[in-house]
């Protein structure tokens, strides 16, 4: 079970939107294993990394329900979370996500994801997108592992 020695010798991780989500959502059957994921960055058991991506992606949902302060919440929670870089989208971002969605044939959220842990250095991403796995770029690491 992965879930012993996370993040193992991993110190500078990728957390895609969907940890974030699930952790917030308090979801049935991935809340506690985000929630692991949360606690241990928030401990500084590893040094998180997020691109800023996941601010448009985090905030949709509570605008969509006329919920400003929801998203205004997300944000400021992000922005300031320890032990997290919200990365900014950039262009050396942009075209080396170009090149992952090309070669890989990825949808375009998801390259700018896996371009933001490849540019800042991370040597594991955390999503639940079993997709990732198949994926020579990073260890991928899912949220299903970490269910005990």
């Amino acid at each position: 079970m992965v879930s012993r020695d996370f993040p193992g010798a991993h110190t500078r991780v990728l957390v895609d939107t969907a940890v974030w989500i699930y952790h917030f959502e308090h979801h049935a059957r991935f809340g506690s294993a985000a929630g692991k994921v949360i606690e241990s960055l928030e401990a500084g058991r590893f040094r998180g990394v997020a691109s800023e991506l996941t601010l448009l992606e985090l905030t949709v949902r509570p605008l969509q329900l006329g919920r400003q302060d929801v998203a205004d919440e997300y944000e400021l929670l992000l922005s300031h979370f320890p032990n997290l870089e919200l990365a900014p989208v950039t262009r050396d971002i942009l075209l080396l996500a170009a090149g992952l969605r090309a070669r890989h044939r990825l949808r375009t959220p998801d390259a700018i994801q896996l371009a933001t842990a490849i540019q800042s250095g991370a040597t594991l991403a955390i999503t639940n997108d079993d997709a990732w796995r198949t994926l020579p770029v990073i260890e991928t690491l899912i949220l299903t592992d970490l269910i005990e």
